[in-house]
């Protein structure tokens, strides 16, 4: 065979060597734009590696039952029928118990943060019946669907899920094995992402924060949460009002921050039921309940209440299980001190 026959040869073997291999090879994988913009930021802002998000990515779609939960949430739901899922006798007697199982914890969280025991004990009941029902979703489901699969606040939860990213990184922890709610909240007190990173604390110092079965570190957690936003120690939430005349209406649900000072309530015809200053800064809100609506002025840590979850009826419901169970407590304690 002669040289020149043979070079050619060999050239038809190498290209369909390199031919078999580019065939051979898997294609990149293209995802809507908005997520390759959000590999992309992973990948340059926070050193994520991008073949490994593309395989995550890959795995993902939407989840229908986060788009039916997002239509219907509880907190939707009239005030009389929302108390009656949250102020139950099953949280209350559970609230008790959770107090009895961790009353250091507790005290130790109120002389830090300033939060009394019953409104931490509360949360964690109104949130996951004391750690019972933590959430049934896959958080990079839940997130994902929120953030490139439907439009309302889809900056927002992208956003979280950058921040779950990092959590799980920043953890050790293996982002698919999460569970949480249909919004990404996770843990005994339903900690979205941003705020895993940015409130929950070591309370036991143990050297890592754990919200799912670590009690210590939720109590902590929920704990500095309020007291990050405003909780004001000894002051009570809500106080209930009474109306007179029309001119209420130019005040009430104009924003559950307290806005004005109750003297200023008190010319549009709003009362207070219980001493107050007259200095003292309150909002006017309403609830639904059976027989048309029952009025409240909502003190500064019942607006705190409400940068856990934005809702009125979360709020109420935080607050009246809070003094039943701290009812039911005091109601045993004769009991539990005679049988020691």
């Amino acid at each position: 065979m002669n040289l020149a026959r043979t070079l050619s040869v060999l050239w038809v073997i190498l290209f369909v060597a390199t031919f078999s291999t580019v065939a051979q090879a898997p294609a990149k994988v293209k995802f809507k734009p908005e997520v390759e913009e959000f590999i992309g930021q992973m990948v340059q802002k926070h050193r994520f590696d991008e073949a490994e998000l593309r395989q995550v990515f890959g795995q993902l779609k939407l989840n229908d039952g986060v788009v039916k939960s997002v239509a219907a949430p509880a907190t939707s739901k009239p005030w009389f029928e929302f108390r009656n899922i949250f102020v139950t006798p099953t949280r209350i007697s559970g609230g008790v118990e959770f107090w009895r199982q961790n009353e250091a914890l507790l005290k130790r969280a109120r002389e830090t943060y300033g939060v009394p025991e019953e409104v931490i004990v509360a949360i964690v009941g109104v949130e996951t019946i004391y750690g019972r029902r933590m959430g049934t979703y896959r958080v990079l489901d839940a997130l994902y669907t929120l953030s490139f699969e439907m439009t309302e606040r889809s900056t927002f939860f992208r956003g979280e899920f950058e921040q779950f990213l990092l959590m799980a990184r920043d953890n050790g922890l293996e982002p698919g094995s999460i569970k949480g709610s249909f919004a990404g909240a996770m843990g005994m007190p339903q900690f979205i992402p941003t705020s895993y990173r940015k409130y929950a604390v070591d309370f036991d110092g143990d050297g890592k924060v754990n919200l799912w079965d670590g009690t210590a570190d939720t109590i902590g957690s929920v704990a500095n949460y309020l007291k990050q936003f405003g909780w004001t120690a000894g002051q009570d939430t809500v106080v209930p009002a009474r109306i007179n005349g029309p001119e209420y209406k130019d005040v009430l649900d104009a924003g559950l921050k307290p806005n004005q000072t109750l003297q200023q309530m008190q010319v549009k015809g709003v009362e207070a039921t219980e001493d107050l200053a007259a200095d003292t800064q309150v909002g006017l809100f309403s609830l639904d309940v059976v027989q048309g609506q029952e009025f409240w002025l909502a003190l500064n840590n019942f607006y705190v209440i409400t940068r856990y979850n934005r809702s009125k009826n979360y709020a109420m419901a935080v607050h009246q299980l809070s003094h039943a169970i701290l009812r039911e407590r005091d109601l045993q304690a004769p009991a539990s001190a005679a049988n020691p």
